[in-house]
């Protein structure tokens, strides 16, 4: 999903609307940030990871790399 997907899909919703991301392991938290980052593709990725790592997680990451906002739910960086 783009930015430009997401702000289409926010704009339907009434303003008062909680957004949430998923929670550490289970349920759902609000959102406490947007962040650039830097991704990659993880192309050898298993049913509970993600599809993205940073860069900084693979050897030689090449040309792959590309710009995301990351939203971060309260728990998420205990994962």
């Amino acid at each position: 999903m783009t930015a430009e997907e997401l702000i289409e899909r926010l704009k339907s919703l009434p303003s008062e609307t909680p957004v949430l991301v998923e929670g550490y392991e289970t349920g759902f938290d609000e959102i406490v940030d947007i962040k650039a980052q830097e991704v990659v593709r993880y192309r050898n990725a298993q049913g509970w990871d993600g599809e993205y790592r940073a860069p900084e997680s693979f050897s030689e990451p090449g040309n792959g790399v590309v710009d995301a906002a990351v939203i971060l739910g309260r728990r998420g960086p205990l994962r």
